[in-house]
């Protein structure tokens, strides 16, 4: 099931993707295409892991296959890009439904006997593949943040000008970067940083400086996806219509969609101070059991 939801998504952004370039929009198809390759890979891989029983596999397969059912779910209440066609909404419909359906089979009873019967007793990821995660997620983590810092400055150069030309100019990069980069640095430092965690001894919810960051970035993604993604698009439009700098929809635009990014960098300087102190201790399933103190 989780493969035919696959399948479904994939085709459906597919749609997205020949849209953009019948608009012309060779950019945003092209950061579109990267994205479902990497999902596609990152969904082929994940089953593997789940097919030589490793745990933090089927732990990814359940956050990427959750991610999507919120993507789909955003989507199909008319959140964020609209679909291309009612074929589009249909493909995003059944994948939804078949999602749901394999998480339900992922956890069943018969797939935890199965998993633990087939399950390696090496479950870490080795030390050497650690580091090389570990760097990515610094390396991805830093761009995310460097990335919102510049966005928010030129959002506030762009809501500040008196300069129809500057602010068309800010606002068409803006959405450059939105479609290519954006989506791109926070999905990768989310994959990463679930990688170092469950498949090293820090686990995904044996602490709970682990715990609050990964739910601070999922909410982060799903804050720019619905909000800051359609304001984006939104001020785009207003600047082709030739709306006015001062007054108008324009500038209400502009300063929320200034004030929704100083918020999301807030967040990211938040995740990094965790990352830095890790404090609150660990959860109750990160505690030894009172068997193994004994």
């Amino acid at each position: 099931m989780v493969i035919i939801a696959t399948l479904a998504a994939i085709a459906s952004n597919f749609f997205e993707i020949g849209d953009q370039l019948n608009r012309g929009e060779g950019t945003a198809a092209i950061g579109d295409l990267i994205l479902t390759s990497a999902f596609c890979a990152l969904f082929g891989l994940f089953a593997e892991m789940v097919r030589a029983g490793r745990q933090w596999g089927r732990v990814l397969l359940t956050i990427f296959t959750v991610l999507g059912l919120l993507f789909t779910g955003l989507g199909l209440l008319g959140i964020g890009r609209p679909f291309v066609g009612p074929l589009q909404g249909a493909l995003a419909a059944l994948s939804f439904v078949t999602s749901v359906v394999g998480l339900v089979l992922l956890y069943a009873p018969s797939a935890n006997r199965w998993l633990s019967r087939v399950r390696d007793g090496n479950r870490m990821i080795s030390p050497r593949l650690r580091k090389v995660i570990l760097t990515i997620h610094v390396m991805v983590g830093v761009g995310w943040l460097g990335l919102v810092t510049g966005m928010s400055a030129m959002m506030a150069s762009a809501v500040l000008t008196g300069s129809a030309e500057h602010q068309a100019a800010m606002y068409r990069t803006l959405g450059l970067l939105d479609d290519l980069f954006l989506g791109m640095t926070s999905m990768f430092t989310l994959i990463s940083g679930i990688l170092v965690s469950t498949g090293t001894k820090w686990g995904l919810m044996r602490r709970r400086w682990v715990v609050t960051k990964f739910f601070t970035t999922m909410g982060l993604m799903l804050f720019g996806f619905s909000v800051i993604h359609p304001l984006i698009i939104r001020a785009n439009e207003l600047v082709e219509s030739g709306a006015p700098v001062r007054g108008g929809e324009l500038d209400t635009v502009g300063w929320a969609m200034t004030a929704s990014s100083v918020l999301a960098l807030l967040t990211l300087v938040f995740m990094t101070t965790l990352s830095t102190y890790k404090p609150w201790g660990p959860t109750r399933w990160g505690r030894p059991s009172r068997t193994a103190v004994r």
